[in-house]
């Protein structure tokens, strides 16, 4: 009687625990790890898809912002987290990057992460200052063979996609910048808006309404096609640089510990939030443009673009430490 008493109470007490173990995912708050400062593309994207995919989820969704080091505390703190689908993290080509340029890293790109998907791809700008007496790209490197090593540029963060557009721009043209480093896309805009340095190199959608204002100059964008957003500025086809066809891309990583099937249920509210035709507008709006697609389609892009870019730091000899 008492071992049919006691096998009662162990069969009541595991009737009581599975719930809690079969909860559905998500059951409670997620957050977004933003490797950038608020305000740039990285933040914006973000925050509005991560505001759509909270109504699908049925849980809050919270924007950590943890800018700096090229965006590499963010994709530390990243890696850090439990792989358990509740903490997701914004990547940009720096995410690849970052291996080929800088040691003592504290996470691996295909050891450490598990793509969601590729959110945006975002079209970038070389910009100057007004007081810089140049009109066109050809004009600012004729000036800076005059001044080797003199113009600054600055990006969002050594290791940046920007500061590979900066470095590759200079191998082409066989001229020496000189690259200056912000905490993020937004200080950089303000910076050179401000006069502090003398070129930029910023997504498109971060210097569209500086340049509308006369605050910056921009001369040349990094598609082959005009941006919607500055239908005034050359596409580097037109400015005769072939080299600068890079378009900056983010995209959503989760650790690798994750399981699948959480991988593939963010997936699916992702797509659903860039499908949405108010969310392709707005971000449309500030020159950036929504690319859904499957986890695989984005893990690929990764490998691609790891193998491009390890040959651009080959190229240009790039070295951070």
């Amino acid at each position: 009687m008492q071992r049919l008493t006691a096998l009662s109470l162990v069969a009541a007490a595991l009737l009581t625990v599975a719930p809690l173990h079969a909860q559905p995912f998500p059951a409670k708050p997620l957050r977004i790890i933003v490797p950038f400062p608020p305000g740039g593309a990285a933040d914006v994207t973000a925050r509005v898809l991560g505001e759509h995919m909270a109504k699908g989820l049925g849980q809050p969704i919270l924007i950590e912002n943890r800018p700096g080091a090229g965006a590499v505390i963010g994709y530390e703190a990243g890696a850090r987290a439990p792989g358990d689908g509740y903490t997701m993290l914004v990547v940009f080509p720096s995410f690849v990057i970052n291996a080929f340029v800088r040691s003592g890293l504290q996470y691996q790109p295909f050891r450490d992460f598990k793509a969601v998907g590729q959110t945006i791809a975002v079209p970038m700008a070389i910009s100057v200052h007004p007081s810089l007496p140049v009109k066109s790209l050809k004009e600012l490197i004729a000036l800076a063979r005059t001044r080797p090593g003199e113009l600054g540029y600055g990006t969002p963060g050594a290791g940046t996609t920007h500061h590979f557009v900066g470095e590759m721009l200079a191998v082409a043209a066989k001229v020496k910048f000189n690259h200056v480093p912000y905490s993020g896309g937004a200080p950089s805009v303000t910076a050179a808006a401000g006069g502090h340095v003398p070129l930029l190199i910023s997504n498109v959608s971060e210097i569209a309404p500086i340049a509308k204002l006369g605050k910056l100059r921009t001369l040349v964008v990094t598609t082959a096609e005009r941006a919607e957003t500055m239908p005034e500025v050359p596409s580097y086809s037109e400015a005769g640089f072939p080299q600068l066809a890079i378009t900056n891309w983010a995209g959503i990583m989760v650790p690798a510990a994750t399981p699948q099937a959480i991988i593939a249920r963010l997936n699916s509210e992702m797509v659903n939030g860039l499908r949405n035709t108010q969310i392709q507008d707005k971000l449309k709006i500030l020159g950036m443009f929504t690319t859904p697609g499957t986890p695989e389609q984005f893990d690929a892009l990764l490998k691609s673009e790891s193998a491009r870019y390890a040959k651009a730091v080959q190229d240009a000899g790039i070295k951070l430490d």
